[in-house]
């Protein structure tokens, strides 16, 4: 990291932030994001005729209705998208946390309908992604204030510095067996760690978007397939708390942190924005040789490949 960008960090996230990042595994940049910049990104969005199969998947619940729809790798394709994913004071304040330079892994925008918005369990996004160290942070916005009753974001706080067993559910409490979860999980990385298009292979990401996505409007379980749920004592799962924030604040998070989501039962949609993001010397350990933006290059398109690890 250059001089530069060194005092921009320290600029943009106080020690006392970057203790509670250590220690808690998240922090949150009030007012880091100005208005414009997310009205901007709002209005191409609405704008965008067709997002196409292969960036947004819909998701049904049992009467048929949309409650989670996902458009994935929007900054690679959006300007106003890449200028929210290169916002320089988050950035900043992501390479201060990474000590490196930052490069955007994936972005996806996470969208809950009104009043059918579902619950997203708790996870950690590390034990989907095919990249290492498992140390990444991601950059939640808000187009919105949001409240518990819109679907905030949910955490177990100290969590990211424990490495968690995850399931895949069949229905509402079945686990598949582990051998299955695992092939499962493989599967994902052939159709793109993360959602992302850099990696994986297009027909696999179509197949997976089909089953997981429209599919479901005919058969609601299969929504389940598509989520990882953490094994969480329940003492643990208690100490949860609510991230409540306004339009324009950023909450950083660690990709190990156990992170949830509450339903959206208000009657606004509840849309999120969120950017992960990985430092220039971290290893791809899944299917492909990809390159990544790298986050600090707001004025132009800069791709950079890190390193493939060994098997």
């Amino acid at each position: 990291m250059n001089a530069a960008s060194e005092f921009n960090a320290r600029e943009s996230l106080s020690d006392s932030a970057v203790s509670q990042y250590h220690q808690k595994g998240y922090c949150i940049l009030q007012g880091a994001v100005q208005e414009e910049d997310l009205e901007g990104a709002a209005r191409s969005l609405r704008e965008q005729s067709s997002s196409g199969p292969d960036s947004q998947t819909d998701r049904f619940n049992k009467d048929g209705r949309v409650d989670f729809r996902k458009i994935s790798n929007l900054a690679k394709k959006n300007e106003a998208f890449r200028n929210l994913a290169s916002n320089p004071v988050v950035v900043s304040a992501i390479e201060a946390l990474l000590g490196q330079r930052a490069l955007l892994f994936r972005d996806v925008m996470v969208v809950k309908p009104a009043r059918d918005g579902a619950h997203l369990d708790f996870h950690q996004d590390s034990a989907y992604w095919d990249v290492t160290p498992r140390a990444l942070v991601s950059a939640w916005f808000t187009f919105r204030d949001v409240a518990p009753d819109d679907g905030c974001l949910q955490v177990i706080e100290g969590s990211h510095l424990k490495d968690y067993p995850h399931d895949i559910l069949l229905g509402e409490k079945r686990a598949l067996p582990p051998g299955m979860t695992a092939a499962l999980r493989k599967m994902a990385s052939l159709a793109g760690t993360g959602d992302s298009d850099a990696s994986g292979f297009s027909p696999a990401r179509k197949m997976k978007n089909r089953i997981l996505g429209r599919f479901t409007r005919h058969a609601s379980f299969l929504a389940k397939l598509q989520d990882l749920h953490a094994r969480i004592p329940q003492d643990e799962k208690n100490r949860a708390v609510n991230l409540p924030v306004k339009a324009g604040s950023v909450i950083l998070f660690h990709s190990m942190l156990l992170h949830a989501s509450n339903p959206n039962t208000s009657d606004l949609e509840r849309p999120a924005y969120i950017a992960s993001y990985m430092g220039d010397g971290y290893e791809f350990c899944g299917v492909g040789d990809p390159e990544f933006l790298v986050a600090g290059e707001r004025s132009r398109k800069t791709y950079q490949k890190i390193k493939i690890a060994k098997h």
